[in-house]
């Protein structure tokens, strides 16, 4: 009628029964509490261990042989209430590890001739003062031309007033803007391929020329760092 109430304190079944035993016999060695429980003895062995560990026994030595008894159930109160006020102090930082927990990583997937627009857009709503934007594989000329001319030119307005400076790896031979606020190096297409990478913010986009075009944005700090990374060993082997 206690077994459910003992399992509590982290015993498993047969712990249980050692533990009753122990109370209703008192002081038994493991061969003792072996025979009673009809257990092997090297198991009951392992069991007294652990519940030494768990302080619901402890041990004493009776004629060069140990003996076991069972911890009083009172102890067994005070025990707890011990250990119940050291885990309480330590309460408020585990809820601060809670607090701190890994930021959910955010993905958004555009398609279609308004996508380049839409990355320009979040690209200046998320950027501040002296911000950088760190680019690789854009080629303008043809965003000028055929992509987003208009909305272009206003982001190179907008990053000119926010004194935004901007990063650029392109494919050697591709136009480069004249803008103070831009600095290219080039590399080999080869090294770049189809897709364009641009890091602002805690954000990577990847944006893939075609038809359709396609955009994807992905929120999250940690990416964003290691994107940024990558982007600084490029620009180092860049000329």
């Amino acid at each position: 009628m206690y077994e459910e109430q003992l399992k509590e304190l982290g015993l498993t079944d047969n712990e249980v029964k050692i533990y009753l035993l122990l109370l209703e016999y008192g002081m038994m060695n493991p061969f003792e509490i072996s025979q009673k429980l009809g257990l092997h003895r090297g198991y009951i062995y392992d069991a007294l261990e652990r519940m030494q560990e768990k302080e619901v026994v402890n041990s004493i030595l009776k004629n060069n042989k140990k003996y076991f008894q069972a911890t009083n159930p009172e102890n067994l109160v005070e025990l707890l209430k011990l250990k119940l006020e050291n885990f309480q102090k330590i309460v408020p930082d585990l809820m601060r590890i809670i607090k701190l927990k890994k930021e959910e990583t955010k993905v958004e997937l555009h398609k279609g001739e308004r996508a380049y627009r839409i990355l320009l857009k979040d690209i200046i709503s998320s950027l501040k003062n002296n911000d950088e934007v760190y680019l690789i594989g854009i080629d303008e000329g043809t965003l000028l031309k055929e992509v987003e001319p208009i909305y272009l030119k206003q982001y190179l307005n907008v990053i000119k007033s926010k004194n935004i400076k901007e990063k650029i790896i392109i494919k050697k031979g591709y136009k480069q803007l004249k803008n103070y606020n831009i600095k290219y190096k080039e590399l080999d297409e080869k090294y770049i391929g189809k897709t364009a990478q641009i890091i602002y913010n805690n954000k990577i986009a990847i944006f893939i020329m075609g038809t359709p075009y396609y955009l994807i944005i992905i929120e999250n700090k940690e990416v964003a760092e290691t994107y940024k990374k990558q982007f600084d060993l490029l620009w180092s082997i860049a000329k």
